[in-house]
């Protein structure tokens, strides 16, 4: 499963790289920042959440280039896909502590649901998760 991510995300990133944009927010974002110092297990829950949000809402995408561009700087301090694959399990199980509480914040289904109300209620709190979502 994280694989799986790894993989979509070097993929949106090698597209975004194409197009010559950059990531949405700065590295000095407070939300991103939250994001950059979060630990490991706890980090590819939520950029995965925000991956699920992101596409059950039209109202915003993915940003997979600051995805890329946060995992390079972690990986440069221990704690980016390089040290995920030896968290599997703990990351799995976060990401499924992550959802529950996600999905009860803010009465929402992950699966099948619109989540952009959830999106725009992470966007007014400047949380985490906002960092990887990108009005369009």
């Amino acid at each position: 499963m994280i694989g799986r991510g790894l993989m979509i995300g070097a993929a949106f990133a090698l597209a975004a790289c194409a197009t010559g944009s950059g990531a949405a927010r700065s590295f000095d974002d407070p939300a991103v920042q939250k994001l950059y110092n979060m630990p490991t297990a706890q980090y590819y829950a939520t950029i995965q959440i925000a991956n699920q949000v992101a596409q059950s809402c039209a109202r915003y995408r993915y940003d997979a280039i600051l995805d890329a561009e946060l995992n390079e700087r972690r990986n440069e301090v221990g704690r980016g896909s390089l040290s995920a694959g030896a968290l599997r399990n703990a990351i799995e199980a976060e990401t499924d502590v992550g959802q529950r509480s996600f999905q009860a914040k803010h009465g929402v289904e992950l699966t099948g649901a619109d989540l952009c109300p959830a999106a725009d209620a992470e966007m007014l709190e400047n949380s985490a998760l906002s960092a990887m979502l990108v009005p369009v």
